[in-house]
C-alpha cells in the first residue's frame, strides 16, 4: 500500500493541473460542508454544559386549541410536580425581572431569575458561599432574599468574604444576601433567558383565589435515572386529567408538555439545520461528479499504461487498488485544504449567526468536526474513485495495446455525460430554491412595516417601584426626559412607548366595546400600546381617521383612546369608531376599576410581531391617563441615529441620577433583527448555490475540453475536407445541447418536488414561482453553454496539419 500512495503521488505531480483542480474543487466542497457541521456540532451533538444534560427537561403548559410552549400557574406547576415518580427534581423560573442595582457604586441594570427554591437542585449545584433559597421563600412573606452570581460577588462586591447577611438595594428595595452561586453555575441557554443571571431572587410571590390562572411562570426539571420522557409525559397526562376533573373552570383547557431541553433549544432551527445538510449532500455530490469526471479522462488517457501493467502481470484487485490510492490522496489532500478553509469558515459563519442562533455556543473546529471532515474525506474519495475503478477491465483489455485503436467518442464520454448533467440538475435545485428564498426575501423587505424606522433610535427606561410608586412622579420624570431628548440638537422628534414593535416584546389586553355583547372566545385579545403624545408622528404612523393624542390627554380630561385599522374592522365593521367607547383590561386581565374610553382616532395597522404577518387588533392609551415605570423612549434625527446614545444616556441621569438606561438601539436594527432568520437562510443557501454553479460549469467545461481534445484527429480530417471552424465550433458545442437539456428538465422536476417543501419559507410568492422558474433555467443553459464554448472554440482554431500529423 505504501508504494501504491508513492506511485499515487508521483501520478498526482506529474499532472499538476489535474491535482489543482482536484484539490480546490474537494476543498470548496469539504470547507462549505465542514463549515454547517460546526453549526449542526454544536446544537446537537455537542455536549450540554449541565450535570445530567441528558436528564434535563422543560415542562410547558400546553393550550388544548393554541400554543404548546406556554408558562404554568404556580399551582398548576405544583400538582403536575407533586410526589412524581418520574421527576427526580423540578423547579420554576421568570427571566423577566431586570432590577436595577444602586447604593453600591454606578447604578446598573441587572440580568436576574425569579427562582424557586428547587432550582439550585435541578441544576445540581452547591453554594460557593450561605446558602440558597429555603421552600418557605418560594411565597411573598416578610424577607426579601437574593443570591449572587460569582461574577457579580467579584467584580462589584469586591469578593467580599462577610457578604451573606448585608442588605443591597434592588428597584431601592433592601434584599439580603443569603449566598453566593458557585464559579461554574450552569446558565440557562440563550432561548431560555436572554441574558446570564447575574443575581437570583426567590420567588416569593403572592398567590390567592384565581391564582391558577396566572400563567407566567417557566418551568425546569430533571428525570429520575431511567426513566424516558415518554414516560414522563405519560405520567402528566394521568395529572392532567385529574387536574380538569378538580378544577373545570381553570384546567379544562390545558395539558402539560414535557420536552428535553436540547430539543427545545433547536426547535426553531431544526428544519433550517435539515435544509443546511441537503444542501451540504448537494454540493458533495457535485464536487464527487466533477472529480470522477477528472479521474475519467484521466484514466481513459492511461489506457496503454493500465494495458502494460495488466500484461505484465498486475491483476484486476492490484490495478484498482493503484487507482483507489490515487483517489485517496487527493481526496485527503482536499480534505486537509477543506479543514483550513472550514477554520475561516466557521468563524465567519459563527460570527453572522450569532444573533440568530444564540444557543449554538462557541462555533469551532473540535475533535468531532476534524473527525467528520477526514471521514468525509474518505468517503468522497472512495465515491469518485469507484468510478475509473468500474471501467478498469475495459481498460485492462488487448485494446489498450493497439496504437490505432478509436473507441466511439459516445461511448467513451457516455458516462461524463451523465455525470455532467446530473451536476446542472443539483445545481439548478440549488438556484432555483436560492432564487425563491431570495424573490421571497425581497418581497419581504418591501412590506411596509406601518412605520418608519430610519434615524429613530430606541433606549429603554425601567422606574423602580420603591421609587417612583404613585403616578405622578412617574410622569412627572417622563416629562423632564422628554423635554431633555427634545433639547438634544439633531432630534427632530421625542416621544415613549411601552412597546415598540419588532422588538420581540409584547403586552396583551382584554376589552369590552360599550353596547356590545361578546362571549369570551369570541374576543381577540389586542395588542396594547401606553404612549406619549408625538409617538406616533415620530414613528410617522398614518393617520386613518380622527385626531393623535394632544398634550391635554391627560388625568383631568376625559380618558381616550387610538386604534389600528385592523381593531376598527374587527370591533366596528361598517362604521366610523370615532367616538365609540371601549373598557380595556388593566395588566391583570380585569375590567373591575377600567373606565371605557372614547376611541379619538384611528391609525394604520403597525408590524408588531414579525413583516409580513398578519395585522392584530391594536389599542393605544396615552401616559398620562394609564402611567407605565417601563417605557421605550425614541428620538428621531434627520441623520445617522446611533451617535444620539451618549446624549440620551446623559439625559435620563439628568433626570435621576440613580436611573440607567439600557437597550439602546438604533429602530434600523430591530427591523434588520426581525428578518435576520430569513437572511441567514438566504445567505447560506446563496453560497451553496453559487458554489454548485462553479462547480457544475467546471465539470461542463472538462467534459467538454476532454471530449474535443479526443476528437482532435476527427476535427482535422473534417477541417481538411472543408469543413469551417464556424462548422466544427457548431458540433462541438452542440454534442452538449443533450446533456445540458437532460440535466436542467431533471432539475426542474427535482426543484418542482423540492419547492413543495419550501411553502413555509416563502412569503409573496407561490413555490413554482413562474419568473423564478423561468429565468434561473435559462441563466444556468447560458452558463453551461459559455463553459461548452470555451473549449469548442480552442478546438475549432486548431490547424489542420497539426491535428492530422500524429495519424
Amino acid at each position: 500500500m505504501m508504494q501504491d500512495f508513492k506511485i499515487a503521488l508521483r501520478s498526482l505531480l506529474r499532472t499538476p493541473g489535474f491535482a489543482a483542480a482536484g484539490v480546490l474543487t474537494l476543498a470548496v466542497a469539504i470547507g462549505m460542508a465542514t463549515s454547517v457541521f460546526t453549526i449542526v456540532n454544536a446544537l446537537l451533538l455537542r455536549p450540554l454544559p449541565y450535570a445530567h444534560a441528558d436528564r434535563l427537561a422543560l415542562l410547558w403548559t400546553a393550550e388544548r386549541f393554541g400554543d404548546s410552549h406556554g408558562p404554568s400557574s404556580f399551582d398548576d406547576f405544583a400538582d403536575w410536580t407533586r410526589n412524581s415518580r418520574t421527576l427526580d427534581a423540578a423547579a420554576l423560573y421568570s427571566a423577566f425581572y431586570k432590577p436595577i442595582l444602586t447604593g453600591a457604586g454606578r447604578p446598573e441594570r441587572l440580568a436576574a431569575l425569579l427562582v424557586s427554591h428547587d432550582y439550585f437542585n435541578v441544576m445540581s449545584v452547591h453554594p460557593y458561599l450561605g446558602r440558597f433559597f429555603l421552600p418557605a421563600e418560594d411565597r411573598d412573606g416578610p424577607d426579601n432574599v437574593v443570591v449572587l452570581s460569582y461574577p457579580l460577588w467579584r467584580e462589584r462586591f469586591h469578593s467580599d468574604p462577610q457578604i451573606v447577611g448585608q442588605t443591597i438595594l434592588l428597584n431601592a428595595s433592601a434584599q439580603t444576601v443569603v449566598g453566593v452561586a458557585p464559579p461554574d453555575m450552569p446558565l440557562l441557554p440563550p432561548s431560555l433567558a436572554s441574558e446570564p443571571a447575574q443575581i437570583y431572587r426567590a420567588l416569593g410571590e403572592n398567590y390567592g383565589p384565581g391564582s391558577r390562572d396566572g400563567h407566567h411562570l417557566e418551568s425546569i426539571v430533571r428525570l429520575r435515572a431511567g426513566i424516558s420522557i415518554e414516560q414522563a409525559q405519560a405520567d402528566l397526562n394521568v395529572r392532567s386529567r385529574d387536574m380538569e376533573r378538580a378544577h373545570p373552570a381553570e384546567d379544562a383547557h390545558i395539558a402539560a408538555r414535557i420536552v428535553t431541553l436540547r430539543d427545545d433549544m433547536t426547535r426553531n432551527v431544526r428544519t433550517g439545520l435539515i435544509a443546511l445538510q441537503a444542501a451540504v449532500l448537494a454540493l458533495m455530490l457535485i464536487a464527487c461528479a466533477n472529480i470522477a469526471n477528472l479521474l475519467l479522462a484521466k484514466s481513459s488517457a492511461r489506457r496503454r499504461e493500465i494495458a502494460i501493467r495488466w500484461a505484465l502481470g498486475a491483476g484486476t484487485v492490484r490495478l484498482a487498488r493503484m487507482l483507489l490510492a490515487e483517489s485517496l490522496v487527493l481526496g485527503l489532500a482536499g480534505g486537509a485544504a477543506g479543514i483550513l478553509l472550514a477554520w475561516w469558515g466557521a468563524t465567519a459563519l459563527g460570527s453572522v449567526a450569532a444573533h440568530v442562533l444564540p444557543d449554538a455556543g462557541d462555533v469551532s473546529l473540535d475533535l468531532r468536526v476534524l473527525a467528520f471532515s477526514i471521514a468525509l474525506s474518505l468517503v468522497a474519495a472512495i465515491l469518485f474513485g469507484s468510478a475509473p475503478i468500474l471501467r478498469l477491465g475495459r481498460a485492462a483489455g488487448d485494446d489498450g495495446l493497439r496504437l490505432g485503436t478509436r473507441i466511439a467518442g459516445d461511448r467513451r464520454n457516455r458516462l461524463r455525460q451523465l455525470l455532467a448533467a446530473g451536476q446542472i440538475a443539483l445545481a439548478l435545485m440549488l438556484l432555483l430554491a436560492a432564487g425563491l428564498l431570495g424573490r421571497s426575501f425581497l418581497r419581504l423587505r418591501s412590506v411596509n412595516p406601518g412605520f418608519e424606522s430610519g434615524g429613530v433610535i430606541t433606549a429603554v427606561v425601567d422606574l423602580p417601584s420603591a421609587r417612583y410608586a404613585k403616578p405622578a412622579d412617574v410622569t412627572r420624570f417622563f416629562d423632564r426626559t422628554l423635554d431633555g431628548l427634545r433639547a438634544i440638537p439633531g432630534v427632530k422628534a421625542a416621544a415613549m412607548a411601552s412597546v415598540v414593535p419588532l422588538n420581540g416584546d409584547f403586552d396583551r389586553t382584554g376589552y369590552v366595546i360599550e353596547g356590545q355583547t361578546q362571549l369570551p372566545g369570541e374576543r381577540i385579545s389586542p395588542d396594547r400600546y401606553i404612549v406619549s403624545p408625538g409617538y406616533f408622528q415620530t414613528l410617522q404612523i398614518p393617520l386613518r381617521q380622527g385626531r393623535y393624542f394632544t398634550a391635554r390627554d391627560d388625568g383631568p380630561h376625559p380618558v381616550v383612546c387610538v386604534i389600528s385599522e385592523t381593531a376598527a374592522r374587527l370591533w366596528f365593521p361598517g362604521e366610523s369608531p370615532v367616538g365609540k367607547k371601549i373598557r380595556a383590561g388593566q395588566a391583570s386581565g380585569t375590567f373591575d376599576d377600567s373606565p371605557f374610553r372614547e376611541v379619538v382616532g384611528v391609525v394604520a395597522d403597525v408590524a408588531q410581531y414579525g413583516l409580513g404577518l398578519p395585522a392584530t387588533p391594536q389599542i393605544y392609551m396615552p401616559h398620562a391617563q394609564f402611567p407605565s415605570r417601563y417605557m421605550t423612549l425614541l428620538a428621531r434625527t434627520s441623520g445617522d441615529a446611533g451617535p444620539l446614545a451618549p446624549a440620551i444616556r446623559r439625559t435620563v441621569l439628568a433626570a435621576d441620577a440613580e436611573q440607567p438606561v439600557f437597550n439602546v438601539t438604533p429602530f434600523d436594527e430591530l427591523v434588520s433583527n426581525s428578518i435576520a432568520t430569513r437572511r441567514l437562510g438566504l445567505w447560506l443557501l446563496a453560497v451553496f448555490a453559487f458554489g454548485a454553479l462553479a462547480l457544475a460549469s467546471i465539470g461542463i467545461y472538462g467534459v467538454v475540453s476532454y471530449s474535443v481534445t479526443q476528437r482532435a484527429s476527427e476535427f482535422g480530417v473534417r477541417m481538411a475536407l472543408g469543413a469551417t471552424s464556424a462548422d466544427i465550433l457548431r458540433q462541438a458545442v452542440g454534442s452538449t445541447v443533450p446533456m445540458i437539456a437532460a440535466g436542467l428538465l431533471v432539475g426542474l422536476a427535482g426543484s418542482f418536488a423540492v419547492s413543495r417543501l419550501m411553502v413555509g419559507f416563502l412569503f409573496g410568492i407561490g413555490a413554482t414561482d413562474a419568473l423564478t422558474f423561468a429565468s434561473l433555467p435559462l441563466f444556468l443553459a447560458a452558463v453551461a453553454l459559455l463553459a461548452s464554448y470555451i473549449p469548442a472554440r480552442r478546438a475549432a482554431a486548431v490547424d489542420p496539419m497539426t491535428a492530422l500529423k500524429y495519424e
